[in-house]
């Protein structure tokens, strides 16, 4: 089970991820998604937010050690990081598989949400959701729909993967939002996409710790993520061997 076109891509040459001087960055991210390799249903969904978009936001590039495949995996099913965060009782987020690469989300403080993997490769993922929000911040119900655009790079440092990744966000709020209210929690909801990002992208950095260090006690874990479907853990179990095995490898070859 791959995301729509998932063929690989070689990582540019440059340590920042696409620069491109003249545009700005709103443009960039726009120049990024492929629509040649987009269904037209998805085509339809994006443009739909990105026509109209009331909000967009760069989160800032965060740098981790990971095994490029692991990472793929992790960003592909998220569930997996949200399952552990669940059993480590640090999360009240929920994911449900609905289709292939389609996700039910709720995060325990009032906002549901549908988000689908449109397009995925070795460098980029780009996610489309759409959802809503009541609760004590926002008495209301507002709605409203998201591209989610991901941007990735490995490179090697000391003989060790290492990804760097830059989250793009567009947003688009329903006519029936609260404009004045989202307007004034803007700012301080932006900066949690930020935080979030970057302890998610931490989190990504140590399971690869772990996956290193302790690789039984990984898969373990693994067994024991209730939520996830069985192929999906099992796909991650195999993963973990073979990221193992090549630390060892690297590790071996250091000692020489």
């Amino acid at each position: 089970m791959e995301p729509p076109d998932s063929g690989r891509q070689s990582s540019a040459s440059n340590t920042e991820i696409s620069p491109a001087k003249k545009l700005s960055a709103r443009e960039q991210s726009e120049a990024l998604i492929p629509w040649e390799k987009l269904t037209d249903q998805a085509q339809e969904k994006l443009q739909g937010v990105l026509s109209n978009s009331s909000v967009f936001h760069r989160s800032p590039v965060e740098q981790l050690q990971c095994d490029q495949e692991v990472y793929l995996h992790l960003i592909r099913y998220p569930e997996l990081v949200v399952n552990m965060w669940e059993l480590m009782g640090v999360s009240k987020l929920r994911m449900a598989r609905e289709q292939d690469f389609v996700l039910i989300i709720d995060d325990g403080y009032g906002t549901n949400s549908q988000m689908e993997l449109v397009y995925g490769n070795s460098n980029l993922h780009i996610f489309y959701a759409e959802g809503s929000y009541k609760g004590s911040v926002i008495t209301t119900e507002s709605k409203g729909r998201v591209v989610l655009i991901l941007e990735s790079e490995e490179t090697v440092k000391d003989g060790k993967p290492v990804i760097s990744h830059r989250l793009d966000m567009f947003i688009q709020f329903d006519n029936s939002t609260n404009r004045l209210l989202v307007k004034t929690l803007q700012g301080l909801f932006l900066k949690m996409v930020d935080i979030n990002f970057a302890e998610t992208s931490k989190f990504i950095g140590q399971i690869d710790e772990i996956i290193r260090e302790n690789p039984d006690g990984m898969k373990r874990l693994t067994d024991r993520l209730t939520r996830v479907q069985t192929p999906i853990r099992k796909k991650f179990t195999t993963l973990v061997d073979h990221a193992n095995a090549e630390y060892v490898r690297i590790a071996t070859t250091e000692d020489k």
